[in-house]
């Protein structure tokens, strides 16, 4: 309790005694202001004072309306060809007119024939992409961002045997680098009004953050997807997942389960890679999921805040007690990624 100079009015007369409590009511009062300036001073202090609003910024509707759901309304971005940078021969084109937002577009004119698109990316590793006509343009993603792309594109002659079509380089200086990875392409595809996309929009309904977005759609495929060992046994080379025959059957490899987590959760505008690598000795495919929110999903995995998580759908899905599912994928260690899509 604080005294001022009204509480202490209205005292008739003023003998020694009162004086003498008079006193001591003021010395109280000091004491205590100086307690309550004190305590004020050392609570700035430890909750950082102005530093704590510029480390976590909260804009003022966040802090009228504590809460209160996230936009969930799915972006699927749309890949364009202008063709205002182009590389190209009378059987197939590469339009790089958009190589800042972070992606290449490649088509092929021959037909039946298959064109394949060879990249070679700016730390050295080498990407390969096969195209049809009956493809239209495919999307293929700029997944080392900025730096330079060396890029062949080959006809195939018969069987395995190619011939160059026409080669050079793309000079990339992205204007986002968390672009490449919010796009559909020629693995992580999807599209406007896909099953997946509308299922990311009907899981994020009530999140409030988007670590919250990432928990109910990770969970989501962790919890409902089931491991395909038969599949796994007889897939074949090239092979690229389809999100609508992972939620019709319920069932995928780890190459489903990654695509499907990372359709999803680009069309909630979460930027994630598809990694493609090795799990200790396993071939494998997982994700990593960028955000500026902090918060952990099921008190398991960490996001600190504009930072790269790697998340594992297919190994966290094992609890289902599906089968021991370490012995295909690994054991959730060593993460060893060689490519990103």
């Amino acid at each position: 309790m604080l005294f001022c100079e009204e509480d202490l009015k209205g005292t008739v007369s003023v003998s020694g005694v009162e004086k003498k409590v008079r006193k001591v009511v003021a010395a109280i009062a000091v004491f205590l202001c100086c307690t309550f300036l004190v305590s004020c001073a050392l609570v700035d202090d430890v909750m950082g004072g102005s530093e704590l609003s510029s480390a976590v910024p909260v804009d003022s509707e966040e802090r009228a309306n504590p809460g209160v759901p996230r936009d969930n309304t799915p972006q699927v971005l749309v890949a364009e060809q202008p063709g205002s940078a182009v590389l190209s021969s009378n059987a197939a084109v590469l339009d790089y007119s958009n190589a800042a937002s972070g992606y290449i577009c490649a088509a092929s004119y021959l037909g039946e024939t298959k064109v394949k698109v060879i990249i070679d990316s700016p730390s050295g590793e080498r990407y390969q992409y096969t195209v049809f006509s009956a493809d239209g343009y495919i999307t293929i993603p700029l997944s080392d961002g900025s730096g330079v792309y060396s890029v062949t594109v080959y006809e195939n002659l018969y069987d395995d045997q190619y011939s160059p079509l026409f080669s050079g380089d793309v000079a990339a200086e992205l204007s986002d680098e968390l672009s490449p990875f919010l796009y559909p392409n020629e693995v992580v595809d999807f599209t406007d009004g896909d099953q997946a996309v509308q299922l990311s929009q009907q899981l994020t309904e009530n999140a409030t953050s988007d670590v919250e977005a990432v928990d109910q759609i990770y969970m989501y495929v962790v919890q409902n997807i089931s491991y395909d060992y038969d599949k796994a046994a007889s897939v074949a080379p090239g092979y690229l997942p389809n999100n609508d025959d992972t939620l019709a059957t319920q069932t995928g490899i780890c190459y489903d389960f990654a695509m499907l987590t990372a359709s999803m959760l680009r069309a909630q505008r979460l930027p994630t890679k598809l990694d493609v690598g090795y799990c200790g000795q396993a071939y494998h495919a997982w994700i990593e999921v960028y955000t500026t929110d902090q918060g952990w999903v099921r008190k398991k995995i960490e996001f600190p805040g504009s930072a790269w998580v790697r998340m594992d759908p297919t190994f966290d899905s094992a609890g289902k007690g599906t089968g021991d599912i370490s012995q295909i994928i690994g054991d959730g260690q060593n993460y060893q990624p060689i490519l990103y899509y």
